[in-house]
């Protein structure tokens, strides 16, 4: 068993925004990890997409967008989203007061050599 408070998340800063790294794939025993994602008021993490990893994302705070293949596809605490290999994603945080979070799972990850930038 493992219990995590995720208001008590440690944030690191990452390329234009920061994550929180909740449980590990020695957690899972496999290649998933779960983090928290936090974009400050403004900020977007700009298009890119995975060529094995798999995410499934969650709003938790705040108001933004998710955008899949150039759809907003998730805006509030209700969406849940699963975005496939080759899936052209993006995350905006349409708020000026507070921080987008947003809870990620990543299977089949092989870590940030799979983050393929879109011109």
């Amino acid at each position: 068993m493992n219990y995590i408070n995720i208001l008590e998340s440690v944030f690191e800063a990452r390329d234009g925004y920061e994550r929180s790294v909740l449980l590990t794939e020695n957690d899972f025993k496999s290649d998933t990890k779960l983090q928290l994602m936090r974009l400050a008021p403004g900020q977007s993490i700009k298009p890119h997409h995975h060529n094995t990893r798999t995410e499934c994302f969650r709003i938790v705070s705040a108001e933004g967008q998710i955008k899949i293949n150039g759809d907003v596809v998730a805006q509030t605490e209700n969406d849940v989203v699963l975005c496939e290999p080759g899936d052209v994603h993006e995350f905006i945080n349409t708020s000026t007061k507070e921080a987008l979070t947003v809870l990620v799972v990543l299977t089949n990850d092989p870590g940030n050599q799979d983050m393929i930038w879109e011109q």
